[in-house]
C-alpha cells in the first residue's frame, strides 16, 4: 500500500495580524516545519509541501526535509486549487492522499499514522480523527477512487463537498487530542496553541 501526502501550505493568511502565520514559531521553529517534520516521520510514502512559491518564505521556513515542494501558482483562488495541484502531482500508484493543513501545528505523527493504519484495513475508505463529540478532524485520507473528484473541486473549501457526498465511505476514528482540530489563524490563536489553551480556535 501506499500512501501519498500532502501538507497545503499556500494560503495567504490574509488574518494574521503583521506576519504569515506559518513562519510564525512555537518553541523555536516554524509553524510549517512543525507539520512538515511530524508527517516527515510518518509511514507516509512520499510528502508534497504545496506552496505559493517554490523558494518562497514559506518554503524556506521549512527548510530540508523528506518532502518535495511543488509551487502554486493560483493559490488566490482559494484552498481547492492547492488540493488539485497535490492530486496532480502524487504518485501514479498511490492508493491514497492524506492531506494535512500547514497551518495545525498540532498534528503529530502517532496521529497521522494512526489514519494511516486505519486506511490500510479498508483502501476504499475516507479516514479522518473525529472527536468525542462528534467534531471532525485533520489530516483526512481520501482513496484513489475520488481523485478525480478532487481534481475537479473548486473555491476555498477543499474537499468538503466530496465528503458530504460519500458519507458511506467515512472512517472515522477516535481521537482525544486537540490538535487534530485546532488550527492558526490569528495571533489570538497562536497565543492559545502557545499556552495549551482550550480556548485555540477548533475546525
Amino acid at each position: 500500500m501506499k500512501v501519498s501526502a500532502a501538507i497545503l501550505a499556500a494560503g495567504s493568511s490574509s488574518r494574521f495580524e503583521d506576519g504569515h502565520k506559518l513562519l510564525a514559531e512555537i518553541d523555536g521553529k516554524p509553524i510549517v516545519r512543525i507539520v512538515c517534520k511530524a508527517l516527515a516521520a510518518s509511514d507516509a510514502s512520499e510528502i508534497l509541501l504545496v506552496t505559493s512559491e517554490a523558494d518562497g518564505p514559506v518554503a524556506k521556513a521549512a527548510g530540508n526535509g523528506r518532502w518535495r515542494i511543488v509551487e502554486n501558482q493560483t493559490a488566490y483562488d482559494g484552498l481547492s486549487t492547492s488540493l488539485r495541484i497535490a492530486v496532480q502531482n502524487i504518485a501514479a500508484d498511490a492508493d491514497g492522499l492524506l492531506v494535512a493543513l500547514a497551518d495545525m501545528p498540532g498534528i503529530t505523527t502517532p496521529l497521522v499514522d494512526a489514519v494511516i493504519s486505519a486506511f490500510a484495513e479498508s483502501r476504499s475508505s475516507i479516514v479522518f480523527p473525529v472527536s468525542t463529540d462528534g467534531r471532525r478532524g485533520h489530516p483526512i485520507l481520501w482513496p484513489k477512487s475520488l481523485f478525480a473528484d478532487l481534481i475537479n473541486v473548486s473555491g476555498d473549501t477543499g474537499g468538503k463537498a466530496i465528503l458530504a457526498e460519500h458519507r458511506s465511505l467515512w472512517r472515522p476514528i477516535a481521537c482525544a487530542s486537540d490538535g487534530a482540530f485546532a488550527d492558526i489563524d490569528t495571533r489570538t490563536d497562536l497565543a492559545a496553541f502557545r499556552a495549551g489553551s482550550q480556548e485555540t480556535r477548533r475546525k
